[in-house]
């Protein structure tokens, strides 16, 4: 009677362990885990898009045009107005898959928003070779 006792009472006490084990590790609060959540990879069309050395002239003026009526408002015309937390374009290290992906999904912090469903993948394109051009 004791050894099979002792069979029921042995996973029933690891269990109890494991349960007062995962009770004192540390909580996690909502900033923490927002703070520290992967971004989404990038997309295979902004991976595709390259800088536009030598893009052609139809391309950035295309590109311009588009800039000027989506993007000017907060970035200025020549990139460098920052009104509402918008970067200063001039400044930017991001490459045309970095831009690509900014002008898709927008930032993480949401202050720019996400063109996905307002712009084709080749106004994106555009776009972002236009703006490798500010300096």
């Amino acid at each position: 009677m004791l050894s099979v006792l002792s069979v029921l009472i042995r996973p029933a006490v690891l269990l109890v362990a494991a349960l007062l084990l995962n009770a004192c590790s540390p909580a996690t609060d909502a900033s923490e885990t927002a703070a520290t959540k992967p971004l989404p990879p990038i997309p295979p069309v902004a991976a595709a898009t390259e800088a536009p050395a030598g893009a052609d002239a139809a391309v950035l003026a295309a590109g311009q045009a588009l800039f000027i009526q989506n993007c000017a408002i907060c970035h200025g015309a020549n990139g460098k107005l920052g009104v509402n937390g918008a970067r200063d374009l001039t400044k930017s290290n991001l490459n045309a898959a970095g831009r690509t992906y900014m002008v898709v999904n927008g930032s993480v912090s949401g202050v720019m928003p996400g063109f996905k469903g307002q712009l084709t993948d080749e106004q994106i394109a555009q776009v972002v070779a236009y703006s490798l051009t500010l300096k």
